[in-house]
């Protein structure tokens, strides 16, 4: 390598490979340092000591190269020679010691590709060589390197048999490239055989899933529609049952109250009649409600809108609970808007009916204090009013666990209501679906010990809409 800030003349490069290499070196320094114009004396120094460190290159590696040049940067001109050695390994100075003081400049240094000893012997001022005188040289330096024909051969035998150690290596790694790329061929192939494998049991696997899905499917369709029968013919026997009751209930009601309004009776008698006539009520309720609850499972309970006063059906629903609330101890209030509208229009039948099984259950928990009902104008929309009906009592309450699922069917706040209070749990549930059909919403707002507040919401309007006018489904049994 040329160090930097220095113009070096290439005059001759010459291969090192073997002692024969050594040989050839030491002759072509001696005839160069000779056309320099070196005398004899420099002439032996510089073939020694080009010779010494040839001889240490070819120890310390397998292969290198020689460079004869003249370096003219700075007076006075110096004959350099370059031995360049593609082992990274540095002779120890002691080994080249005996060359280092034959020469001006002696310098070893290692690199990337390989280790360069550099020497320098400067030449005289009196010899300054111009350009052409260089090319002449280098053209003698030509003609000698011609004379010995098997110095020539050997030289370009040297450099075929680097080409082929170079072409050798990298055969050797193209030969290792492609094995790796066979072993990663075969790999790849395995693979790709595991993933085919992989790929048809899974298909197999999803064909075999999809059809016990469908099988499934078919099974779980089969048994909704059994189900959907059972429940069907569950809510026809239900309704059956509740009209087949009601026609004898009816007739015991009406038998009772001979015997409570007939003035030959003893006491006794109509004590014993009321208390048949009140019983007969209670199981006429349970009956209405579990006609009521089919309707609404099998959807075929509709709406009748008609004109009626929100006032007129509260009050008639605190009158029918008046006297065994009177009975019981307890106060009625009622709360009307004082702005109210004197008629709306809505199914006033479904409204009373979820009005009485909101009194009946604050009849049936509280044993002492009051029932208030009330009815407030929630919020108005052009002719719609949305009504706000509640009630509110002192009786038992029911905490926030029972308050979730209050309104579903057949569901009392605590288990042992229905043992000390009787029922069936579902006048809520049919409050809740009922309201829910006129659009309003059901709410609750409870405490153990401090009483239970129930209302909803439902749109009533001030005009009778004929184009949004249902009827309610009724059998000739009820009719």
């Amino acid at each position: 390598m040329t160090p930097s800030g220095t113009r070096q003349k290439p005059l001759l490069n010459l291969l090192l490979q073997n002692e024969g290499d050594v040989v050839l070196a030491r002759r072509r320094s001696r005839q160069i340092a000779l056309l320099l114009g070196f005398d004899l004396h420099d002439q032996t120094r510089i073939s020694t000591a080009v010779s010494e460190i040839c001889r240490s290159a070819i120890m310390q590696g397998s292969r290198g190269r020689l460079t004869f040049a003249i370096d003219d940067t700075d007076t006075p001109f110096s004959f350099v020679i370059v031995v360049t050695n593609k082992d990274n390994a540095l002779p120890e100075n002691r080994d080249l010691l005996g060359a280092s003081k034959l020469v001006d400049q002696f310098d070893i240094q290692g690199l990337e590709t390989g280790t360069t000893i550099t020497i320098r012997k400067h030449m005289a001022p009196r010899l300054p060589f111009t350009g052409n005188e260089i090319e002449q040289i280098s053209e003698s330096l030509t003609k000698i390197a011609a004379v010995s024909v098997i110095d020539e051969v050997h030289q370009q035998n040297q450099e075929v048999l680097l080409a082929l150690e170079e072409l050798s290596a990298k055969q050797k790694l193209l030969d290792q490239v492609n094995a790796e790329l066979e072993t990663k061929n075969q790999n790849l192939a395995k693979l790709n055989r595991e993933i085919s494998e992989l790929n048809e049991s899974l298909e197999s696997k999803v064909l075999e899933r999809t059809n016990d899905l469908l099988m499934t499917n078919d099974a779980l369709k089969l048994a909704r529609d059994e189900a959907i029968g059972a429940n069907r013919l569950k809510v026809q026997f239900v309704s059956n049952m509740s009209h087949e009751l009601r026609t004898p209930m009816a007739g015991i009601l009406g038998l009772a109250e001979m015997l409570a309004h007939d003035e030959d009776n003893s006491e006794l008698v109509h004590e014993l009649a009321e208390n048949i006539m009140q019983a007969g009520r209670d199981l006429m309720h349970i009956v209405n409600d579990l006609l009521d609850f089919s309707k609404l499972e099998s959807g075929k309970l509709k709406l009748d809108i008609v004109p009626f006063s929100v006032a007129e059906l509260v009050a008639e629903v605190a009158q029918s609970i008046s006297i065994p609330a009177r009975a019981k101890g307890l106060t009625l209030t009622i709360d009307i808007e004082p702005t109210m509208p004197a008629i709306l229009h809505g199914d006033s039948m479904r409204l009373k009916h979820a009005l009485q099984n909101l009194a009946q259950n604050a009849l049936k928990f509280t044993d002492s204090g009051k029932i208030a009902f009330s009815a407030f104008i929630d919020s108005i929309h052009n002719d719609l009013h949305v009504i706000r009906f509640g009630m509110v009592d002192t009786g038992i309450g029911i905490d926030n666990e029972q308050q979730k699922q209050i309104f579903e069917p057949f569901v009392q706040g605590d288990g042992s209501n229905t043992r000390k209070y009787g029922g069936t749990g579902l006048g809520l549930s049919i409050v809740k679906q009922s309201v829910a059909m006129m659009n309003g919403h059901v709410g609750i707002k409870s405490a153990p010990g401090e009483g239970t507040e129930i209302w909803f919401t439902v749109p009533l309007t001030l005009d009778d809409k004929d184009d949004n006018r249902d009827t309610l489904e009724v059998d000739e049994d009820e009719s």
